[in-house]
């Protein structure tokens, strides 16, 4: 099969010139059925990029679940806004009031997870888990665990940019991480460091050092890593609207778990 180049459904449906004619602003998109019926509201900094993104998805790279959502794209239409942050909360209150069929993050509440964090013999552990004990930060609310698997992956980006994505660890790319992590890294308490900060709600230094990355060598994934950026930078906004103290980088690792019950509804 390698010898044939399957054209992806939406390609086939659109055109190259409808995906090269959409806005580089931020903004809303929303996927529609063949019924008219829709099924899927996302966001973007970079609309463009973000919706040409699902030209590429493909079996075995991507999850079954937006397989399908690409195969029943009839319709594509999108609402610009003047900032990332607005095109953010857009998203927010249209996905509680619309509750699309394909969309999980945002659009119910459901059990929360609780994370162990560890940085030893120049490795980082995680561990999430549906049950609290002594030890574990949280609760987290539903979500964690998809900003948690963007922060990891960004994270690994950063540090070792010449990887490609083929080459990151099992059920890296998906998009649920691994319950269970364990990640040999160069400077592993810089890291961690850098991964406390964002748990708490500061993503200045990773986001920053993503921008100063060269440009990966494929559309792909640039599309991708186009992608993570738009998550993070959700995730920095949705903190910034909160007014919550938030304990020092200091004492993260030693932090109770209960002091991280007010930093938890930032995620």
């Amino acid at each position: 099969m390698k010898l044939f180049h399957l054209e992806n459904p939406l390609t086939l449906r659109f055109g190259n010139d409808f995906f090269r004619a959409l806005p580089t602003s931020p903004g809303v998109y929303f996927f529609h059925g063949g019924d008219d019926r829709l099924l899927y509201i996302g966001q973007s900094a970079n609309l463009r990029a973000r919706v040409g993104s699902y030209r590429h998805v493909t079996q075995g790279k991507n999850p079954k679940r937006t397989l399908r959502l690409v195969s029943q794209v009839a319709r594509i239409e999108w609402q610009a806004c003047a900032t990332p942050a607005e095109a953010i909360e857009l998203e927010r209150v249209l996905l509680l009031e619309r509750r699309p069929p394909f969309n999980r993050a945002g659009v119910w509440q459901g059990a929360p997870w609780y994370l162990e964090l560890q940085a030893q013999d120049g490795a980082i552990h995680l561990e999430l888990s549906r049950e609290a004990a002594e030890g574990r930060l949280g609760p987290f609310t539903p979500a964690f665990r998809h900003a948690l698997g963007s922060i990891v992956r960004c994270l690994m980006r950063v540090t070792f940019p010449s990887l490609r994505m083929a080459e990151y660890p099992h059920r890296m790319i998906g998009w649920l991480m691994p319950l269970k992590l364990r990640l040999t890294m160069p400077q592993a308490d810089a890291v961690m460091e850098m991964l406390s900060a964002c748990i708490q709600g500061r993503y200045d230094t990773l986001l920053a050092a993503l921008n100063a990355l060269p440009a990966p060598p494929s559309v792909l994934e640039q599309e991708y890593w186009q992608t993570e950026i738009d998550e993070l930078t959700k995730q920095a906004a949705r903190c910034a609207r909160q007014s919550l103290l938030l304990p020092s980088i200091e004492g993260f690792a030693a932090a109770p778990a209960s002091a991280f019950q007010m930093m938890s509804r930032l995620l």
